[in-house]
């Protein structure tokens, strides 16, 4: 591997039948990250393969203007002994069919729900964000807004503009494409099937527009310009497929291995197409009884998160999130109406010691709650009861002054005006 004279490789992460994948150190700099190299030995620069490859890498570079946590960063791309390789951020962590496999199918709700927000960020800053990154005055044809000299006038019909001009369609999101990293965030990886406003980007030998499991309807129509119907929406349903996956433990439509390749592509295909997918709390009731053997299954997921799945899964695009702003909109109202609610029940559900343990709490926190009401009551009583009694008191003591001297303190006789001791005129 002369090509990685200037590394040193710490670890072989992945080989496909396009480019492999590396963990290294950089040997003068000592800095750590990955790099893909293509298989394909590059004559030069000039290249079909080599310029296919430089194109992947603009898209993701194009994206990496906005420095989006979730989508993974990529630097400047090389050609080093005719192999064409770029660095890009390590991932410590595993992709999400290795996520679901140690889970055993049954993936904690709470987890779904930040992977749905995360990955949903991400796909809205590529829809539709990242124009914002991107555009440029002069090449864009922009005008200054008179009120503020560093501002461009951005009126509806430009925003329109420059999203269409500058947003990247994925086209190839699916379960291996979405890393889970150790600190439990999730990164959107593999945009060598991209779609970049207009142009479509090809650099891989894969299945055309994604992998089978995940394709969208409008992508099984094989005619030659059917790339021009790939929309955001395609993005949405193969993403609403990656969350139906992590929530019911597996795909709605599987591959079916037993087939001839064409016969299994063909079914495939036609239940993307026409099938309604099995309902989810079914499959999701299966996996957590395989994982927990005795235990009974009780929902553990909201409503609205299967909501946005299904919508996410409708055959129509147009019936679909309109692309992936829209959908995180939806996530993210619905997880500020309710904070903290899956994570409660997914904890609450996981563990039924600790179930029982919460009820307890919740019993507990209702007899404070309660003991601090009676107290509160009692302090109430008490004020009241005080100030009855300064009252009284005071009554009392304008009484006792009514009957002795408040000069010498002498007994007064009933209805004198004087004191008979030191003659001090009495008030009535």
């Amino acid at each position: 591997m002369a090509f990685l004279q200037e590394y040193t490789m710490l670890d072989e992460l992945g080989r496909g039948g396009f480019a492999s994948v590396y963990k290294v150190r950089h040997d003068e700099l000592e800095y750590i990250r990955a790099i893909r190299v293509l298989n394909e030995t590059v004559v030069d620069s000039e290249s079909k393969t080599y310029r296919n490859f430089l194109r992947e890498c603009k898209v993701l570079l194009r994206l990496g203007n906005g420095s989006h946590p979730n989508i993974v960063h990529i630097y400047q791309p090389r050609l080093l002994d005719n192999k064409a390789l770029v660095e890009m951020d390590y991932i410590d962590g595993q992709d999400l069919l290795h996520y679901l496999k140690q889970e055993q199918q049954f993936v904690p709700v709470e987890e779904v729900i930040k992977m749905a927000r995360q990955m949903s960020s991400a796909l809205g800053y590529c829809h539709e964000d990242i124009y914002r990154f991107c555009m440029d005055k002069d090449r864009d044809d922009l005008q200054d807004d008179p009120n503020d000299g560093s501002k461009v006038l951005l009126d509806k019909a430009t925003r329109r503009r420059l999203i269409e001009k500058y947003k990247v369609i994925h086209n190839d999101i699916h379960a291996g494409n979405i890393m889970r990293r150790e600190d439990g965030n999730y990164v959107l990886l593999d945009f060598g099937l991209a779609i970049n406003g207009d142009e479509v980007v090809l650099s891989s030998s894969r299945h055309a527009n994604g992998a089978p499991e995940y394709k969208a309807p409008e992508k099984w129509d094989e005619r030659p310009n059917s790339a021009s119907i790939v929309s955001e929406q395609s993005d949405i349903y193969s993403f609403g497929i990656v969350l139906y996956q992590l929530l019911a433990g597996r795909v709605p439509f599987p591959y079916d291995t037993t087939l001839s390749a064409f016969k299994a592509e063909y079914e495939l295909g036609k239940a993307h197409q026409e099938a309604m997918p099995p309902a989810i709390e079914d499959l999701r009731r299966e996996q957590y009884e395989q994982k927990y053997p005795g235990r009974s299954y009780e929902r553990d997921f909201p409503r609205w998160l299967e909501e946005a799945i299904m919508k996410c899964l409708e055959k129509a695009p147009k019936d679909r999130f309109k692309n992936g702003k829209e959908l995180c909109e939806f996530i993210e109202a619905h997880c500020r109406q309710e904070p903290a609610v899956a994570s409660e029940v997914a904890a609450d559900h996981a563990d039924p010691k600790l179930k029982e343990r919460c009820t307890q709490l919740e019993k507990d926190l209702r007899a404070a709650n309660l003991t601090i009401t009676e107290l509160r009551e009692q302090v109430r009583d008490t004020e009241s009861e005080r100030k009855r009694l300064d009252r009284e008191l005071r009554e009392l003591r304008e009484t006792l002054e009514q009957h002795y001297c408040s000069n010498c303190g002498a007994p007064l006789l009933p209805g004198a005006s004087f004191c008979n001791q030191c003659g001090t005129p009495i008030n009535h």
